[in-house]
């Protein structure tokens, strides 16, 4: 063989060793960005300025610390690592507190006036358009004795005006319930399913005062594919509703975790 021949053999070798050195540094950093998580928060709330934000999970009835820094001329952010998707907690100082998932991606928060604006990853973007229209059927609920006492001001019968707002309540209330259902069952196959199907059992069980469902509830539950229903959270919770259905509850039980789903500041 040549020396030409030789030469070029050299250098074909030191390029594939480049080659490969770059393909693995290359996916390194891909993997690297794709697991990591950037919340970017931005307030008009002068109130805000100096305290810390902090992201929790609350496991067990308890909230475990995710990641914290200061909120400095009304903007924040936090950058970390995703080990799993999951449900958490954004407070801002020790009170108020709403919910995103941590997820893969930027997370953008603003804070205006008294509204939380939260977007930019797929399942938060899920998250707050449901919360939205919750929120307005929430309102209109809330309006309903205002609008009793403008009917009766404007001298509709006493027994019409009753009807009238059972009709509205019912119809609000069921809209409600068909929110929620569907929410749950689209997301059957992600962290937003599962949380908030656990929200509809923690609100019936401080309703009752011990673990327990609803007829819609229920029905959610069957419909659901294995994977959900035994879901560690779920089928707990699920075999304390049996319990206490059959009186195996022990004296003193706590059946309910924190409520997340605050989404409005106090």
């Amino acid at each position: 063989m040549s020396h030409e021949g030789i030469m070029v053999i050299l250098w074909q070798i030191i390029m594939m060793k480049h080659l490969n050195y770059f393909i693995v540094l290359f996916s390194v950093i891909l993997f690297s960005c794709s697991d990591k998580y950037v919340i970017k928060g931005t307030s008009s709330q002068t109130i805000l300025d100096g305290k810390v934000a902090y992201i929790k999970h609350a496991n067990n009835g308890e909230f475990e610390l995710i990641d914290s820094c200061k909120v400095l001329h009304g903007k924040f952010e936090m950058t970390g690592l995703v080990d799993s998707i999951m449900c958490v907690s954004l407070f801002m100082g020790e009170h108020n507190c709403i919910p995103i998932v941590l997820e893969y991606g930027d997370i953008n928060i603003s804070f205006i006036d008294s509204s939380i604006k939260v977007e930019g990853t797929p399942l938060n973007d899920k998250l707050y358009s449901f919360l939205a229209s919750r929120d307005s059927l929430m309102l209109q609920l809330a309006e309903l004795p205002s609008i009793r006492n403008m009917m009766i001001f404007d001298g509709y019968d006493m027994r019409e005006v009753s009807e009238e707002i059972r009709r509205s309540e019912h119809e609000l209330l069921r809209a409600m319930q068909s929110l929620e259902k569907k929410f749950v069952m689209d997301n059957f196959d992600n962290v937003l399913g599962i949380t908030w199907f656990m929200e509809l059992c923690n609100d019936a069980s401080m309703r009752n005062g011990y673990p327990s469902t609803t007829p819609m509830i229920e029905e959610i539950y069957i419909s659901a594919p294995d994977d959900f229903r035994s879901h560690p959270t779920i089928s707990s919770f699920m075999q304390k509703v049996d319990d206490a259905m059959f009186g195996n509850m022990p004296s003193e039980h706590n059946p309910v975790d924190e409520n997340i789903y605050k989404t409005k500041l106090e």
